[in-house]
């Protein structure tokens, strides 16, 4: 069920019922459309499986290692455009799909989940030089890199800054009063076992000390710019900004590859 199926019931339906509401956004937040059509595997590519299961794609098999992870709703053949120009400049990529997302099992996710992912396989994988999260992925490195993911250098693609935010703009899509919002937000920590506002990069930006590359579009319609910017603030890292790129194009595009390569090399 999407949010603009919801939409014109949401304010009623949160007014009266707000814990039905909540739960229902809840549903909403943490089920991806995996079952729609999944991407052919990309020219070049490898399928892979790893040791608890998540699936992924593998572009090379020498060279420094990089692990990237998409968004919500994505799959790890978004990364192909990018994969394919690093790959080429010597580096080994693995995409991987993320819990519940592409060929990796499971029905619900989230940003902890999509963390938890990264933990998994960085030690069947071997040391990594970089790792690269798009949108919720950006989000899940950084958490991750707080919590022990060890790696050289990290690039966050159009991530959200603050998980309350992609929570409030949820509960907007949806037209949630306050109450039952309160109440979704609640479930929803209930649900990662973590408070969201410590899903938060001044919470755990600084722990890392892995020098990261933020890019971001000026014209986001789905994460603001403004999150990119206060990411690399607060982490003291370097920022890209795009124009008419906007929020999955990133990964497409040459420019983009070229600052990425670059930054990968350093």
């Amino acid at each position: 069920m999407s949010a603009s199926a919801i939409r014109p019931y949401g304010q009623l339906l949160g007014t009266l019922f707000p814990d039905m509401a909540a739960r229902l956004a809840v549903r909403l937040a943490t089920t991806p459309r995996r079952r729609r059509a999944l991407a052919a595997v990309p020219p070049g590519a490898e399928p892979v499986t790893l040791r608890f299961g998540l699936a992924g794609l593998r572009w090379g098999d020498r060279g420094p290692r990089v692990l990237a992870l998409h968004g919500w709703d994505g799959q790890a053949a978004q990364f192909a455009p990018l994969a394919e120009r690093l790959c080429a400049a010597g580096f080994q990529v693995i995409a991987l799909d993320g819990p519940a997302h592409g060929r990796s099992p499971g029905r619900r996710a989230d940003p902890v989940a999509f963390s938890d992912a990264l933990l998994e396989s960085a030690p069947e994988l071997g040391p990594l030089h970089g790792v690269i999260g798009h949108s919720m992925g950006g989000g899940a490195v950084m958490h991750a890199l707080a919590r022990g993911l060890c790696a050289e250098r990290a690039v966050v693609v159009a991530a959200p800054s603050a998980y309350v935010d992609v929570l409030e703009r949820i509960a907007r899509s949806i037209g949630l009063p306050a109450a039952a919002t309160a109440r979704f937000v609640a479930w929803m920590e209930r649900r990662t076992g973590v408070p969201a506002a410590q899903l938060d990069i001044a919470h755990f930006a600084r722990d890392s000390g892995t020098p990261v590359l933020v890019v971001h579009d000026r014209g986001d319609r789905v994460v603001p710019f403004a999150d990119g910017r206060r990411i690399a603030e607060i982490a003291g890292a370097a920022l890209h900004a795009t124009d008419g790129l906007g929020h999955a194009r990133l990964l497409r595009d040459a420019g983009v590859a070229q600052t990425v390569l670059r930054f990968l090399r350093r």
